[in-house]
């Protein structure tokens, strides 16, 4: 395997840095950012990657690197599919943020009210659960835990919810940080349960349509018919193989989605204008507030703190992962499939998104966003 040059924070240090004494994006040279990113691919050996970036309100950049699928001659471009995988999560709290805006429901209306069937370790902590609560991963689970429950299996989102209970508590109700999928899955039928939508019809009817994403899916089923598909790939022996896309229906809530930079730039775009498409609002500012405020706070590591000094704070808002570089919040996300990764992140105050969409499972897309 070659020799992965590009470290950690290396791109988001070089491109920040580029906006921050820049007075106009024009004035970056993107044509070395395409001559980095391509050798980035190489240094990284992954087959494929797409690229997008916006600044106030234009697409500046949305580019293909490298293969479809190793072997094969066909190359990603920007309208490629890849899953996205937890850059879902950003969709669904925007979703439920909707029926805040119309008073269908409030971030601290309790889970049980919406879904009696809802249950987790302890009878206190199932009817204190509030529907912020499952957005900012603070209610008592381990990281990852009970994703058994639905990988590979063919329970139902609310065959998975049902089983919760048998998760152990790792923490005390609102004392800690426990990555959840499980708490999106029930989100995501949260949403059923208020409007008689699924989680993919209410996106695709309330985001996807407005905002003329119009090649976005949520689920492996919709890619039967579609061209221009990225294949996974997972690292074996030094190779980088072709695996099958995995069926993630049950848990779609938490990381369904799969999309292509050219549309992923749209949903950027709507995140820094505040929800606002054209003429029409589809969340209001104060409900992004909301999903941007730090709902669950936890510390900046000695490594984080070493690789990028000015970081003070990190923390989780509503779907999106908090923290700060050199005085400017970021607000970003990533997600892992089996065979791909991807990452979203916005700075906000330089009306900039970078979003990294990858067919391989090599931690490519944090160093570059």
């Amino acid at each position: 395997m070659r020799l992965r040059v590009v470290y950690a924070p290396a791109f988001l240090i070089i491109f920040l840095n580029l906006i921050l004494v820049s007075s106009v994006f024009s004035q970056v040279d993107t044509k070395s950012l395409d001559k980095y990113f391509a050798q980035a691919l190489d240094d990284w050996d992954v087959p494929g990657m797409a690229i997008g970036i916006v600044k106030d309100n234009k697409i500046i950049m949305a580019r293909g690197y490298g293969i479809l699928e190793m072997d094969k001659r066909a190359k990603v471009d920007e309208h490629s599919m890849f899953a996205i995988a937890s850059n879902t999560k950003a969709f669904i709290a925007a979703a439920l943020a909707t029926l805040v805006d119309d008073g269908e429901l409030s971030w601290k209306d309790k889970v049980v009210d919406y879904l009696p069937y809802f249950q987790l370790y302890d009878a206190y902590s199932t009817q204190e659960a509030t529907i912020e609560d499952l957005l900012s991963h603070r209610l008592g689970l381990g990281t990852f835990s009970g994703d058994v429950i639905w990988y590979k299996s063919e329970y139902t989102a609310k065959e998975v919810i049902e089983r919760v209970r048998f998760v152990p508590q790792a923490y005390g109700l609102r004392a800690g940080y426990g990555y959840s999928n499980l708490m999106f899955i029930t989100a995501g039928e949260v949403i059923k349960a208020v409007t008689g939508q699924s989680w993919d019809e209410y996106i695709e009817a309330n985001f996807f349509k407005p905002i003329d994403m119009d090649r976005t899916v949520t689920s492996v089923s919709d890619l039967t018919d579609m061209a221009n598909v990225s294949t996974p790939h997972k690292p074996m022996a030094g190779e980088n193989v072709p695996i099958p896309y995995a069926t993630w229906d049950n848990m779609g809530a938490a990381g369904g989605i799969i999309s292509n930079v050219d549309d992923m730039c749209r949903w950027m775009m709507l995140q820094l204008n505040q929800g606002v498409q054209g003429q029409d609002t589809l969340f209001s500012q104060n409900v992004q507030i909301d999903m941007w405020t730090p709902h669950n706070n936890y510390r900046v590591s000695a490594r984080s703190q070493k690789l990028i000094p000015s970081r003070h704070f990190s923390g989780y808002g509503l779907g999106w992962g908090l923290s700060d570089y050199k005085g400017n919040k970021m607000i970003a996300h990533g997600g892992g499939y089996d065979g791909m990764y991807s990452r979203v992140t916005l700075i906000p105050d330089q009306n900039l998104g970078i979003v990294v969409l990858t067919n391989s499972m090599k931690g490519i897309s944090t160093p570059l966003s």
